[in-house]
C-alpha cells in the first residue's frame, strides 16, 4: 500500500486513538479541573476506545493501548507527586517508559512499531505476509523502532533537564514545545522512511510470490 493512500488512514487512526482523549484532557483542564482527574477522564475515554475496538473487530489498536498507559501513569505521578516540577515532566517520565519499552520490543519477535504500523496498513494480513516474507520489511520496522527509541528517550532527557534546570516560567513554556516537535518530527520522519524503503520491501516479496 503506497503512503499516500495510508495517509487518511493515518489521520483518522491518531484523531480517534490521540486526538479526542488529549482534546478532552485539554478542555477539562482550561475548565479548572484538576490535572489529575482530567487525566482519570481522558483515561476513561481511552479505555472506552480499546473497548469499542476489542467489540467491533476483536482488535486492540497498540497505538490506543499506548496512550491508555500513558494516561494511568500519568495519574499515578501526579497522585503521588505535588511537586510542580515532577507535574511538568511527568509526560516525560511516561514517554521515557514507552521508549524503554520500544527498546525491550527489539529483543523480542516484533519489534512495538510493527504493531502501529499495522493498525495503520488497514490490512494486517498483508502486514503480517509482509513481515513473514520480506527481509527489508523486517528490516524496515526494526529500524523504525530504533528511531524512535531513540528519539523518545532523548526527547524525555531533554525536558527533564529543561524542567529541572531552567526558571519554572521558562519550563511551563519549553517542554510542551519540545515534546509535540519532537513527536511530530518522529512521524515525519516515519512517513519519509517508509515511502524509502517500500520500493526494496516490494521488489522483495515480487520475487518471493513470482
Amino acid at each position: 500500500m503506497s503512503s499516500g493512500s495510508s495517509l487518511p488512514r493515518v489521520g483518522k487512526v491518531v484523531l480517534v486513538d490521540v486526538g479526542i482523549p488529549y482534546a478532552v484532557y485539554l478542555v477539562l483542564s482550561r475548565l479548572g479541573v484538576s490535572p489529575v482527574l482530567a487525566l482519570v477522564v481522558a483515561g476513561g475515554v481511552s479505555l472506552v476506545r480499546v473497548a469499542i475496538g476489542y467489540a467491533a473487530d476483536r482488535t486492540v489498536s497498540a497505538l490506543s493501548v499506548l496512550v491508555l498507559v500513558r494516561f494511568g501513569l500519568g495519574v499515578l505521578l501526579g497522585v503521588l507527586s505535588g511537586d510542580a516540577r515532577v507535574v511538568l515532566v511527568k509526560d516525560s517520565l511516561v514517554t521515557a517508559s514507552v521508549g524503554l519499552a520500544a527498546l525491550v520490543s527489539l529483543f523480542l519477535a516484533r519489534p512495538l512499531t510493527y504493531y502501529i504500523r499495522r493498525d495503520f496498513s488497514g490490512d494486517r494480513i498483508a502486514w503480517k505476509d509482509s513481515w513473514t516474507h520480506s527481509a527489508q520489511f523486517r528490516r524496515m520496522n526494526r529500524v523504525t523502532t530504533a528511531v524512535w527509541t531513540a528519539g523518545l528517550l532523548a526527547e524525555s532527557a531533554a525536558r527533564i533537564a529543561v524542567a529541572f534546570w531552567t526558571p519554572l516560567d521558562i519550563a511551563t513554556l519549553v517542554c510542551p514545545a519540545l515534546g509535540a516537535g519532537s513527536i511530530l518530527a518522529l512521524i515525519a520522519w516515519t512517513q519519509w522512511y517508509g515511502h524509502a524503503a517500500r520500493p526494496a520491501v516490494d521488489a522483495e516479496l515480487a520475487i518471493v510470490r513470482s
